[in-house]
């Protein structure tokens, strides 16, 4: 066996770390995409929407919003099926099953943090 042909048989550990947060490995895979959704959310739903919204939690195919307020939450109750096909047309097919809406924001990350926002897209870097 050739050393070429032993080489290719394992893989870098950047390569163990992207399938662990890509795939389908669970809960961490799982909170990775929801931080990737959360970093390009305006570029899915849009900049009026993405100002008024935040992905802030995903759990077994249920994506959690919250929503700036009562008006918005009332017109977002009929823009979940279309935001649900973005998200999975921009991530996987199926990764969103149901879409809730929270006014409760205790699980949002502060958005007015630049230095967080960027050491996030730092480290998710596509």
């Amino acid at each position: 066996m050739s050393e070429k042909d032993y080489r290719s048989k394992f893989n870098t550990s950047a390569e163990v770390l992207q399938k662990l947060l890509e795939d389908k490995a669970g809960p961490v895979s799982d909170q990775y995409k929801r931080w990737k959704l959360w970093l390009n959310w305006k570029d899915i739903v849009g900049k009026t929407v993405g100002e008024n919204t935040e992905p802030i939690a995903y759990h077994r195919g249920t994506l959690w919003l919250w929503v700036k307020n009562s008006v918005w939450m009332h017109q977002m109750s009929f823009m979940l099926e279309p935001i649900m096909n973005q998200v999975n047309q921009k991530y996987q097919a199926g990764f969103v099953k149901d879409v809730r809406l929270t006014l409760d924001r205790r699980m949002t990350p502060e958005i007015s943090n630049e230095d967080f926002k960027k050491n996030l897209k730092k480290f998710f870097k596509e």
